[in-house]
């Protein structure tokens, strides 16, 4: 093998260098936001979850539905995180959707009262 190097082997290597530094810059950013939107996939999966344990969501909607509203919305994920560490839990006892069949809440909710 040899190991001389010609001016003219390094004028060619040279002459790849700017073009191949540009491919690399240009995977990188690409790798680079990739990343950022996995990152933040994960971020509004987290906040979803926390908002379902904490009651704040409609539990009838499927959970990757909520997180693609959630990111379609375009809000600031981390003012999202921070309101929901603010906000108290679900205390509710009943919901509307717990309106017995006969139509008569009111008797329902004097029985719930009443420990009926």
């Amino acid at each position: 093998m040899d190991n001389n190097i010609t001016k003219e082997s390094a004028m060619e290597v040279l002459k790849q260098v700017p073009d191949v530094l540009r491919k690399l810059v240009e995977e990188n950013t690409k790798l680079a936001s990739a990343l950022r939107e996995k990152e933040v996939h994960a971020e509004a999966e987290e906040i979803v979850s926390i908002m379902d344990a904490r009651g704040f969501s409609d539990s009838s909607t499927p959970f990757k539905q909520k997180v693609a509203a959630l990111l379609a919305s375009k809000k600031d994920l981390g003012v999202v995180k921070e309101a929901l560490a603010l906000a108290s839990p679900d205390l509710s006892f009943a919901s509307l959707s717990e309106i017995p069949s006969d139509g008569d809440a009111t008797n329902a909710f004097e029985n719930f009262i009443l420990g009926d």
